[in-house]
């Protein structure tokens, strides 16, 4: 399920965020969950081979914006994407959405113009998928020193389909664990030349974290892909990485999104 907030500020003003702001979008969503969720999702998660996962993710801010040397300005309002593949987070979200007048995201304070909730089906085992962020997949590797360094993966690469496939077997189990996990492979092809984005998590973090814009055919077995639409694809989804939605090749997708990316 996707929740599409439409956010403006009271005077009609601009909104107005650091450019390293996805640790705000990441507080902004948390902070639009009850408290004891959102401390479950943040410390606990669910856990799964020794990983924690939040099975939920969101888009990067969308609109008409600007930039100078430290901020991006939306002159016109933002819209935010929070998907998750469980009922209870986005039942959650939206109660605590429509409960609040405004909401604080950095030094903006916003309110919501508008709360579209929809459910993107999947009836076909191959899909147009389009980013709402950046697809991030990386590999721990270690010196000779045994110190650890990060490997980020591109689309044409092996490792790349490789962890999308694992990572979403895993979220699978852990979304339905009584049931049989489908048999079939799932497979990511740019329908475009890809777009490479580096960006860091926040100011004071300088490890910079790579993922890729696109519009990608995505094939396997639905319940996977369903998965992938409501939950992410690709690893950081809770920190801002991997959230897509179904796309109609025409350049917007069935609910007005229109191409993401900064």
């Amino acid at each position: 399920m996707k929740i599409l907030l439409n956010l403006n500020s009271p005077q009609g003003g601009e909104i107005r965020l650091p450019r390293v702001n996805l640790h705000i979008l990441q507080g902004f969503v948390y902070n639009l969950m009850s408290s004891n969720l959102a401390k479950f999702l943040h410390d606990e998660g669910y856990k799964i081979d020794g990983r924690k996962f939040k099975l939920f993710s969101f888009s990067w801010l969308m609109g008409k914006k600007v930039f100078d040397d430290k901020y991006v300005v939306f002159q016109d309002g933002a819209s935010l994407v929070i998907s998750s593949s469980l009922s209870s987070i986005s039942q959650d979200v939206l109660n605590e959405v429509l409960q609040k007048e405004y909401l604080r995201l950095a030094g903006n304070e916003v309110f919501c113009s508008s709360v579209n909730v929809y459910t993107e089906l999947v009836v076909e085992e191959e899909i147009s998928i389009r980013t709402l962020s950046p697809i991030c997949c990386y590999s721990t590797m270690y010196k000779t020193d045994g110190r650890p360094y990060t490997v980020y993966h591109a689309p044409s690469e092996q490792d790349f389909q490789r962890q999308i496939h694992n990572n979403l077997l895993k979220k699978y189990k852990l979304i339905y664990s009584e049931r049989a996990v489908p048999e079939g492979k799932v497979t990511l092809e740019p329908l475009s030349r890809p777009r490479l984005q580096t960006a860091l998590f926040k100011p004071d973090d300088p490890r910079p974290i790579k993922g890729w814009w696109g519009d990608f055919v995505l094939k396997g077995p639905k319940e996977l892909l369903s998965v992938a639409l409501d939950a992410g694809i690709g690893v950081k989804n809770s920190a801002g990485w991997g959230c897509v939605t179904l796309f109609e090749r025409k350049g917007r997708n069935k609910y007005g999104l229109p191409r993401s990316g900064i």
